[in-house]
């Protein structure tokens, strides 16, 4: 009989009983030495170094780790193999291929067969690392394809000790090598070792949390600072990584709690934790320590020893101080975290406060943790303090409502008079007398027929907004003083200044009792029209008249003037240039008894910063002051657009010195700086090209420091900053794309991905593009017909027609007019269509004079341009 690793002779029958059973302690975190160094002989283990090359291995012991926490990693030797060791291969081959022979008597362990070429290839794998210049990456492959989707296959039948040689050969070593390089793609996650290692159930509690901790340890080290970094996209794509990091550690937590023995967080208490607990309550008894955090662990998780837990305990509370740091946490992983902090949330009360004592053992391998797990400053968390954007179109339970509003709107910025008419059939119908049901509608939108009023009378199509006014009486709806006020808006918009005061004329008369809001809307249209003299008229007027006021003739009109029509004088004569008039009106005000507000402030700033007028600034900040009168959002919207522009004259120190004081200025006046906010300061930045580089950094730290998500819109300003570059950075745009893992973001909303496949095209990029194309658009999201004509035209230069026709079959489903919101009708065969202007864009004219529309699209195609 064989001798094996020095142990005297033995029977391949007991060799075989002796390893399962060895096996099985280790896996309970009970250490075997002389058994262990049956199943692994000190020569067959190997490390890698950091190219990734083979090299011996110091012994480990299945149980070693799991029965001594403390344990320090051994330290991998940088020398090379010093030779074959087909000896441990072959002795592998021989237990294996003998297994058949031993009776069912030994246990389940024993059981179960595996085909002869998933030992080979188990064996291969060592025969693999012992090659010179052998990785343990080209390992790992081959046995993701090779030996693993046998291990699948063959379930149940694949005897524990074929998986715990692959354990021996590759899982631990894969262990021992991934804290070398954690950004590496060619070695698997820690959450794809952790899902192989329980797979095969050979998972070791410490050494498993060993690298786990090493992979918190890696997340702190990260340098945040942005000063770290050479440029904006070096900069964030570290900060994508770190949370791609991040997304592993909670993958491997995921596994790893899937084995524990409750899924809610009414965790069972442990044997010794109960018995501790009768002890200390007996009458004159010493009273007995509390429940540590290990044991409560270890409640959750039976089928491990207690004593091997001290280092997944540590780990898992390590991971809970990370995720609720508020200058560490992500929120890209603010979803995936939640199962795991409601564990720790529920597990953590059920012990005393963990200290440092608790696993000062574990500090003499990781010294640096303890700083980062107990920080000496807390800082406060700010998270809650994200202004949410105020809702453009209100009360979002109304679709009806909504959509109206939206193509309103849409209509009045782009001036088309035919997108309000159509508006307005679809909110009032098609009947010329609604019906009592629609009627109903109509009068719970009434603010709608302010709407129309107002976008017909800036159109200068005073009959139609007579007869919308006439039609709102008609259904029982009355008109109100915003209604006027709508009116004299659409005329100021019209710049049609005798329309403003025939609307007047006729509100006067009407014995409406007029408000603040009207008397404002009244002289801020003179101004806009440029009836300067007529609008310092009526505000003179409006005092006149709160004068008489007890004259019954102007009892309706009088209203008590404040410093919103000042405001509005203010803002139109500082717009014609006009600051010697503006100061008389600020000093006409005053007399009158009526005092600043901030809006009064931030006009007169605006122009004092355009011009750069320090000193005329600082005077207005020190009058402010004087009256208490704090600074807004507004106001520092002002600074910023005059602080900010041409900052990259500057040196990059005071660039980011001149931001972050801003920053810090708006936090100390109480003003919450919204996602809005750093969009503007961003837009201002990136205005300067790579010159304003330094303080883009720091802004894009202050967001990341908040734990705040970049916004869609900000992400498309960075990616068309790297496109504008000479020649384009595609290589940052991509890093972008896929570091964010923005395809899996559903805040990315169309716009982003229609300029991405735009700079894609424009930069020769084509198949990038097409790309983004078939992954965002392709399912059914609405593209423009400018982005598709961008795409298709680089497909026709480079005569790649199959792609082209693609492109042209799908534009029919999902392609909208640019810049024009013509209601979509549905066509005969299902699809979405626009009318003859949907064929007039020049996308369609390409498609057709390329022949690659079919027959029947052609057909209506040439029907449409007749």
């Amino acid at each position: 009989m064989r001798e094996l690793g020095g142990v005297g002779s033995v029977c391949l029958r007991c060799r075989f009983k002796l390893l399962v059973t060895t096996r099985a302690r280790a896996r309970r975190g009970i250490s075997t030495s002389s058994t262990a160094a049956i199943v692994r002989n000190r020569d067959s283990g190997a490390h890698l170094q950091n190219d990734g090359q083979a090299t011996p291995a110091m012994p480990i012991t299945p149980g070693g780790l799991a029965n001594d926490p403390t344990m320090t990693p051994p330290r991998v030797p940088r020398s090379s193999i010093p030779g074959r060791r087909s000896s441990s291969v072959a002795m592998f081959q021989s237990i294996v291929e003998n297994q058949t022979k031993i009776p069912s008597s030994l246990g389940s362990q024993a059981s179960g067969t595996a085909s002869i070429e998933l030992v080979k290839d188990v064996a291969r794998i060592q025969t693999i690392m012992e090659r010179d210049g052998a990785t343990l990456a080209e390992a790992y492959a081959y046995f993701e394809e090779n030996v693993y989707p046998q291990i699948i296959k063959n379930g149940a039948g694949v005897p524990q000790i074929v998986k715990n040689q692959i354990a021996t050969v590759l899982l631990d070593r894969l262990a021992l090598l991934k804290p070398r390089d954690f950004e590496s793609s060619r070695l698997p996650s820690v959450t794809r070792i952790t899902e192989v290692m329980i797979e095969l159930d050979v998972l070791r509690p410490s050494a498993w949390a060993t690298l786990v901790i090493e992979l918190i340890q890696h997340i702190y080290r990260q340098k945040t600072v942005p000063g770290a970094y050479d440029s904006v996209k070096d900069y964030e794509t570290a900060m994508a990584l770190r949370d791609a990091l991040l997304h592993d550690l909670l993958g491997a937590w995921r596994v790893f709690c899937a084995q524990r023995v409750s899924s809610n967080n009414n965790f069972s208490r442990s044997p010794q934790t109960n018995q501790l607990k009768t002890k200390s309550s007996r009458p004159g008894a010493e009273p007995q320590q509390q429940n540590t955090l290990q044991n409560a662990f270890g409640a959750m998780f039976p089928q491990y020893l207690v004593p091997s837990l001290l280092r997944p305990t540590f780990a898992a509370f390590a991971t809970y101080k990370l995720l609720t740091d508020p200058l560490n946490r992500s929120r890209s992983t603010e979803g995936e975290a939640v199962p795991f902090l409601q564990m720790m949330k529920g597990l953590i009360p059920q012990a005393r406060p963990p200290s440092r004592k608790d696993f000062e053992p574990i500090f003499n391998t990781f010294p640096d943790l303890p700083r980062f797990v107990w920080p000496k400053k807390q800082v406060k968390d700010v998270s809650n303090s994200v202004l949410n954007a105020a809702s453009v179109f209100g009360d979002k339970s109304d679709p009806k409502r909504v959509s109206v509003h939206r193509q309103l709107g849409d209509a009045i910025n782009r001036r088309n008079l035919s997108m309000v008419n159509q508006a307005w059939l679809e909110f009032w119908g098609d009947a010329v007398t609604p019906d009592d049901a629609r009627i109903s509608e109509l009068a719970k939108r009434s603010e709608m027929f302010d709407y129309f009023i107002m976008a017909y009378t800036m159109m200068r199509r005073p009959q139609q907004a007579i007869e919308v006014w006439t039609s709102m009486e008609r259904v029982g709806i009355k008109a109100t003083i915003k209604t006027w006020n709508s009116m004299l808006q659409g005329c100021a918009k019209a710049n049609n200044a005798q329309g403003i005061k025939t609307v007047w004329d006729k509100l006067t008369k009407s014995g409406m009792k007029l408000d603040i809001a009207i008397w404002t809307a009244r002289i801020h249209g003179l101004f806009l029209c440029g009836e300067a003299s007529a609008g310092i008229r009526a505000l003179d007027e409006m005092v006149k008249v709160w004068a008489a006021r007890e004259n019954p003739q102007y009892a309706a009109l009088a209203v008590q003037p404040t410093v919103e029509p000042v405001n509005a004088a203010l803002a139109g004569l500082l717009r014609l240039k006009r600051s010697g008039d503006a100061m008389k009106v600020l000093a006409w005000a005053s007399k009158q008894g009526i005092n600043p507000d901030i809006y009064t402030f931030n006009t007169l700033l605006r122009p004092l910063v355009r011009r750069g007028d320090m000193e005329a600034i600082d005077e207005i900040f020190a009058t402010m002051q004087s009256i208490n009168i704090r600074a807004d959002v507004a106001t520092f919207t002002v600074l910023l657009e005059g602080t900010l522009n041409h900052i990259g004259d500057l040196p990059p120190t005071q660039q980011v010195a001149i931001v972050e004081r801003i920053l810090d200025a708006m936090q100390s006046s109480g003003i919450e700086i919204n996602m809005q906010t750093y969009a503007k300061i961003l837009h201002l930045l990136l205005r300067e090209g790579d010159r304003a580089g330094e303080p883009v950094k720091a802004v894009l730290a202050h967001i990341w420091c908040r734990g705040l998500d970049l916004t869609s819109h900000i992400y498309t300003m960075l990616a068309e900053h790297y496109f504008s570059r000479d020649p384009p950075d595609t290589v940052a745009v991509t890093a972008l794309i896929e570091n964010r893992r923005l395809h899996e973001n559903k805040a990315i909303d169309r716009v982003f991905w229609e300029r991405m496949i735009k700079g894609y095209c424009q930069a020769g990029e084509t198949r990038r593009a097409l790309e983004i194309f078939d992954r965002v658009f392709v399912p059914g999201t609405m593209i423009t017909f400018g982005t598709l004509y961008e795409l298709l035209r680089p497909l026709v230069v480079a005569g790649d027609a199959e792609a082209a026709v693609r492109v042209v079959e799908a534009a029919r489903k999902i392609g909208r007019a640019d810049d024009d919101a013509v209601p979509k009708w549905r066509g005969s065969h299902g699809d979405v269509g626009e009318g003859k202007r949907y064929w007039k864009h020049r996308f369609w004219h390409l498609a057709y004079e390329h022949g690659l529309m079919g027959e029947q699209l052609a057909e209506r195609f040439r029907e449409a341009n007749l």
